[in-house]
């Protein structure tokens, strides 16, 4: 009797853009938004994983939705920086826009709105402190 050792494995694929962040973030892997205006994959665990040119492709169908979120909200004030991990942020909460508003928490000088489908909240984008109470979203459907 023998044994082949060979697997077959399937290509590295998303359902939607939920699942590709999912992947991304819960193998250590980050996005960040160049000043080119590129997204670029990288890992931030130790011993860093390779970036595949499977997993590039895996998630070049969300590339505009990454960028979009990636890029500062409107009404970002000019001068003040993301903070380390917006990218992280950015994918995993829908941000409709940002004001100047300095955190009562940490003192940085910007709040987001996130939305939460039935709710908005200005939060810290640094800290994540609710900035001040939330709004029913009656633009919400159920």
């Amino acid at each position: 009797m023998r044994i082949s050792a060979r697997t077959e494995t399937s290509p590295l694929t998303f359902k939607d853009f939920q699942e590709a962040v999912s992947w991304l973030l819960r193998g250590g892997y980050r996005l960040r938004l160049r000043p080119d205006g590129v997204v670029e994959v990288w890992h931030s665990l130790p011993g860093e994983r390779p970036v595949t040119q499977e997993v590039l492709d895996a998630l070049t169908p969300f590339y505009r939705e990454f960028k979009r979120r990636l890029t500062k909200p409107r009404g970002w004030p000019k001068g003040v920086e993301l903070p380390p991990w917006w990218a992280d942020m950015a994918l995993g909460f829908k941000i409709t826009r940002a004001r100047a508003s300095e955190c009562p928490g940490c003192g940085f000088l910007v709040a987001v709105l996130v939305d939460f489908h039935f709710w908005n909240e200005w939060r810290c984008p640094q800290c994540g402190r609710m900035a001040e109470p939330s709004v029913a979203n009656v633009t919400a459907r159920g």
